[in-house]
């Protein structure tokens, strides 16, 4: 067909308008037992409009019923603070949903259905609409364009032949089509939520990375968690690069435990939506009065709270702030969030002193004290402007040198290796079984770690009078055989 005749076909069709009903989809009265004046031919044509002609879409079907609009210019999406309005085309929200954060790629999906609907198959008039699910539909449409003019029709049976395709007429039509719609078109309003809670972008200025990809994330400078899990409320804050432990107590954090909780916190995707604006009746069936753990943090200067409620089932209900749907999300997705304490976020290593700086190690037990003095002298060749160098001499007992960059090296990572188990309270009364103390040479005063007998396999740990927790004795009675192997002068291998 040449290109003018095609186009004055589909002119034709489209004027097929009579009181603002429906394209291509008039009322044909009715006919016999089987479909009459079947056709079939690629891309019939039922509606041609373009998606800025629309004034709303309103869909009705089994689930509820919801309203397409146009959304407003520069609309911002509350999850991911990302504009949803697309310059090229007009973005559509629901109209019920005010205020909460829609998919506009789904919206705009269905919408499709409204502008630019196309049969792959005219099937004629039809006597009875009930053989093709049209006299129950499974959804009825509305149209209406900024002309005034409307387009409605309704959405029946599947095909036996295709489960993506289904029965359609107009919605004064026996005339029956078969056409693909949007899955959209058969779902409630809450299929149209978005279900990215929170997507925060990567900071250039971070010093955090994604361990498999390498890429920059976001620049946490604070995190509070509280809630059931947490009866005392923790706080990190950033100290240098790294955030650490400042409330309840001062300590350093587990990089693992950190890492698992910053990547809950970066990016999360609900399993499905749960309520859309519940009232204070459903906040307290999904568990909000009393949350699970509430985590409020600033990232890249900006800030966030998120709030895990009850679990149900596998999955736990949560909500992001800002944004009135309670989401269900796996227990995986969350998992760095809901297996945190203050124990398991704090790193287990009693003490880690950097070697450099440790002028002195005295080792108290069972009466008698192992001296280990370090000294060391500028390395003029390797000193630079910002850093001095320096070379590095060790002695033990009695001043007699031994072997530092192996030995004592070697020696220095069992003792900063020693880790707790396990969390304790109470302070050990009595005296202790193990006493560690560090000199430094850039500061006046010690460090002192101290063990005492919990049992007869743990000891309890104190760093500067403070409890630290319980850790395995023989792991000391280790460290200290290879003390006594490091002042006779013997070979120490590394851990």
């Amino acid at each position: 067909m040449k290109r003018g005749t095609r186009n004055i076909v589909v002119v034709a069709v489209c004027a097929v308008v009579l009181g603002g009903a429906v394209f291509a989809l008039t009322k044909t009265g009715a006919g016999g037992s089987s479909a009459s004046s079947a056709s079939s031919a690629p891309d019939i044509q039922l509606i041609s409009k373009s998606s800025a002609d629309i004034v709303s879409m309103k869909v009705t079907n089994r689930k509820g019923s919801y309203t397409l609009v146009p959304e407003k210019s520069g609309a911002v999406s509350a999850a991911s603070g990302s504009s949803s309005a697309s310059s090229s085309s007009a973005a559509y929200t629901v109209e019920e949903l005010s205020g909460c954060p829609v998919n506009t790629s789904e919206t705009g999906s269905v919408v499709q259905n409204g502008f630019s609907l196309s049969a792959t198959k005219n099937l004629g008039t039809v006597s009875n609409l009930g053989d093709y699910g049209l006299k129950s539909p499974q959804a009825t449409v509305e149209v209406k364009f900024k002309d005034g003019s409307t387009f409605g029709y309704k959405v029946g049976n599947a095909t036996a032949t295709d489960s993506s395709a289904y029965y359609m007429c107009g919605t004064n039509s026996d005339n029956v089509y078969v056409v693909s719609v949007d899955a959209g078109l058969l779902e409630d309003q809450n299929y149209f939520i978005t279900k990215e809670m929170l997507a925060i972008p990567g900071s250039s200025d971070s010093t955090s990375s994604d361990a498999a990809t390498g890429s920059a994330g976001p620049d946490f400078t604070q995190i509070v968690l509280s809630g059931s899990n947490f009866p005392k409320p923790v706080t990190l804050q950033k100290k240098d690069d790294s955030l650490a432990i400042v409330a309840p107590d001062s300590y350093t954090a587990d990089s693992n435990s950190l890492s698992s909780l910053e990547s809950n916190l970066t990016t999360l995707t609900a399993d499905s939506v749960a309520a859309v604006k519940p009232d204070a009746a459903a906040l307290e069936k999904y568990g909000f009065t009393n949350p699970t753990v509430t985590a409020e943090f600033t990232a890249d200067k900006k800030n966030y709270k998120l709030i895990v409620g009850a679990k149900s089932g596998k999955n736990y209900y949560a909500m992001v702030e800002g944004v009135n749907v309670v989401y269900s999300v796996t227990a995986d997705s969350v998992n760095g969030l809901i297996s945190q304490n203050l124990f398991s976020l704090r790193s287990k290593l009693i003490f880690l002193p950097n070697i450099e700086t440790v002028k002195s190690v005295a080792v108290t037990s069972g009466g008698k004290t192992d001296v280990i003095q370090v000294t060391r002298k500028e390395n003029a060749a390797s000193s630079t402007q910002d850093k001095k160098a320096y070379t590095y001499q060790v002695t033990g007992n009695g001043g007699k040198a031994l072997q530092y960059d192996t030995n004592y090296r070697n020696l220095y990572e069992r003792l900063i290796g020693l880790t707790i188990f396990s969390d304790a309270e109470n302070k050990p009364s009595g005296s202790p079984a193990v006493t560690i103390q560090y000199g430094y040479f850039d500061r006046a005063g010690t460090d002192k770690i101290e063990f005492y007998p919990a049992d007869s396999r743990h000891y309890t740990v104190l760093t500067n009078g403070k409890v630290q927790g319980l850790c395995v004795k023989s792991d000391v009675d280790s460290m200290m055989q290879y003390l006594a192997k490091f002042e006779s002068g013997q070979t120490i291998q590394a851990s």
